[in-house]
C-alpha cells in the first residue's frame, strides 16, 4: 500500500506524541496493569483479522482530516486502550471482571501496600500484623556545620577527592576561588556529586547561619560487601588535598541500616523499606512516620523509650471483603472511566469533533442505567459517571455483564477511531464480492495498531 502524506501525518503525530508517553506511563503503572498492557501472536492476529472484517463491508469514505482531527483519531485510540487497561486490571488470573481482590493496612502513614495475586505464594493469609522495629535507611555523611558566608580557608587552587563505592573508583575536581564562601564551596561540590551520577547524592543543610555537606548512599539497607557504600578520601588524589579534613566529610557518618518487622511475632529483615509478605502482599514502609520535623537524637530516644516499654509500631494488613473489594474495583473503573472522557471531550477544544462520541457513549450508557443504578452509578448529561459507593452489594453479575459491553465498545473505538470524524459515504460495498482489504479504513486502523508489535 503507497504512503500518502495523510498516513505520514498520523505517523508524525503517534511517534512525537505517544511513544516518549508511553515509556515514561509504563514506568508509573503497576505489574497489574502491565500484564494486560502486553500482546501474544494470537491476539494480534485476531486484531488483524478483525481489521479485515471491518474493511470487507465498510462503505468508502471521502475525508480530507486535518491536522487536528488526525490527533484527535490517535489520542481517542491511546486513551480507549488505557481505559481497557484499567478494566483488565480488575480482574482475577481467571479474567472475571471485577473480581480483583483489595489489601488494606490500617495504618497507612506507617505502611501501605498493593495486593498482587500472581505473585501468590501456596498459602496467602487473609491478613496478618505487621510490626516494625526499625526502618531501612541509607548511609550519610554529614560534614561538620560551618558559618556559610565566612571565607574558605583553603588556599586558591585546583583539588580533587576520591569516592569509592563497592564497585567503583571515582576522582572528582574542583576549583576553590579567591573570595569563594564556605557555602559557596559546599553547593559546589553538592553539584559535583549529583552530575556526576556515581550513586550518591548531596545537598547542603544551612540552620541558624550555618550550613553543612550532606552525602546520602542511593542504596539503603546494610552493604552486600564492605562495610559501608562509599568512602571519602583524599590521601592519594591527584590534585591538592585538604577538602576532607576541612569539611570533615569522615567524621560524622550515620551508618545504613536494614528494615527490621515481624509477620504475626516471626522477625524478619529487609535491604529495603518495600518489601514482598507471602509474595502476594507488596508492603512499602513510610521512614518518615518516625516523626517528620523530629532531630535523629529525637528518634533515637523515641526508639529506645519504645523498645524500653515494649510497644513498637504496627499495622494490621489483609485483604478486604468480596463486597467492599468489589466497591472498590467500580470505584477505580468509574474513576478510570471518567479520566477517559475528561480526556478526549473535556480537554478538546474543537467541539465538533467530540460530538459524535459524546452522543455515541450516551446512548450507550443509557442502554445499560438500570444495571448501572444497582450499583450507585448515575450517568450525567455529559456522559460522565457518579459513584456512590457502598459495600453491601456481593451479586457482581450485571456489573461483569456491563464491563464486558463496555469492553466490545473500546475495542471498536480503538479499531477504528475515525468513524467518530465526520466523513460522507461515496459508495457502499457489492455485497457479490468479498475482497480482503479493499477500503482506506487500512490506512488508519491498521498502522494505529503499529504500537503492540
Amino acid at each position: 500500500m503507497s504512503i500518502s502524506s495523510t498516513t505520514m501525518q498520523i505517523y508524525d503525530q503517534y511517534l512525537t506524541t505517544y511513544r516518549s508517553q508511553n515509556n515514561n506511563r509504563s514506568n508509573r503503572k503497576s505489574k497489574r496493569s502491565l500484564r494486560h498492557a502486553t500482546h501474544d501472536t494470537s491476539e494480534l492476529q485476531n486484531v488483524y483479522r478483525t481489521i479485515q472484517w471491518k474493511n470487507r463491508f465498510a462503505p468508502l469514505y471521502l475525508t480530507e482530516p486535518s491536522p487536528r482531527s488526525i490527533a484527535y483519531a490517535i489520542h481517542l485510540k491511546e486513551s480507549a486502550n488505557d481505559l481497557k487497561q484499567t478494566i483488565d486490571a480488575l480482574s482475577g488470573d481467571d479474567d472475571d471482571l471485577f473480581s480483583m481482590k483489595s489489601a488494606y493496612s490500617d495504618n497507612e502513614s506507617l505502611a501501605t501496600v498493593e495486593y498482587e495475586p500472581e505473585d501468590a505464594e501456596d498459602f496467602v493469609p487473609t491478613d496478618f500484623v505487621l510490626e516494625v522495629e526499625n526502618f531501612a535507611s541509607p548511609q550519610v555523611n554529614t560534614s561538620k556545620y560551618m558559618k556559610a558566608d565566612q571565607p574558605v580557608r583553603l588556599k586558591p587552587d585546583s583539588y580533587s577527592f576520591d569516592l569509592l563505592t563497592n564497585k567503583l573508583h571515582y576522582e572528582l575536581q574542583f576549583n576553590v576561588h579567591e573570595g569563594d564562601t564556605n557555602s559557596d564551596l559546599q553547593h559546589k561540590l553538592a553539584r559535583l556529586i549529583n552530575n556526576s551520577d556515581i550513586g550518591v547524592s548531596a545537598r547542603v543543610v544551612e540552620a541558624r547561619g550555618l550550613s553543612a555537606l550532606e552525602v546520602t548512599s542511593d542504596a539503603y539497607g546494610l552493604p552486600v560487601q564492605g562495610e559501608r557504600h562509599f568512602t571519602i578520601t583524599d590521601e592519594n588524589t591527584s590534585y591538592q588535598n585538604g577538602i576532607v579534613d576541612y569539611l570533615e566529610l569522615n567524621k560524622n557518618i550515620k551508618e545504613a541500616t536494614n528494615a527490621i518487622y515481624s509477620i504475626n511475632g516471626n522477625e524478619e529483615s529487609s535491604y529495603s523499606n518495600t518489601f514482598s509478605v507471602h509474595g502476594a502482599y507488596h508492603v512499602t514502609l513510610h521512614p518518615e512516620y518516625t516523626g517528620t520535623g523530629m532531630t535523629m537524637s529525637d528518634q533515637i530516644t523515641a526508639r529506645a523509650a519504645a523498645a524500653t516499654t515494649g510497644k513498637t509500631a504496627t499495622a494490621t494488613i489483609g485483604l478486604y471483603p468480596d463486597a467492599e473489594s468489589l466497591a472498590n474495583n467500580i470505584e477505580t473503573f468509574v474513576d478510570g472511566y471518567n479520566h477517559f472522557m475528561n480526556g478526549v471531550i473535556n480537554d478538546s477544544v474543537d467541539a465538533p469533533l467530540t460530538k459524535l462520541l459524546s452522543k455515541d457513549l450516551q446512548k450507550f450508557l443509557d442502554l445499560h442505567s438500570y444495571n448501572l443504578e444497582k450499583y450507585g452509578i448515575s450517568i450525567n448529561e455529559d456522559a460522565t459517571l457518579e459513584y456512590q459507593k457502598s459495600d453491601d452489594i456481593t451479586d457482581a453479575a450485571a456489573i461483569k455483564g456491563f464491563g464486558s459491553q463496555i469492553l466490545r465498545k473500546l475495542n471498536a473505538i480503538s479499531l477504528d477511531p475515525m468513524e467518530y470524524i465526520d466523513r460522507r459515504i461515496c459508495a457502499y460495498p457489492n455485497p457479490n464480492t468479498s475482497y480482503p482489504n479493499p477500503y482506506m479504513t487500512s490506512i488508519y486502523t491498521g498502522m494505529l495498531y503499529n504500537n503492540y508489535m
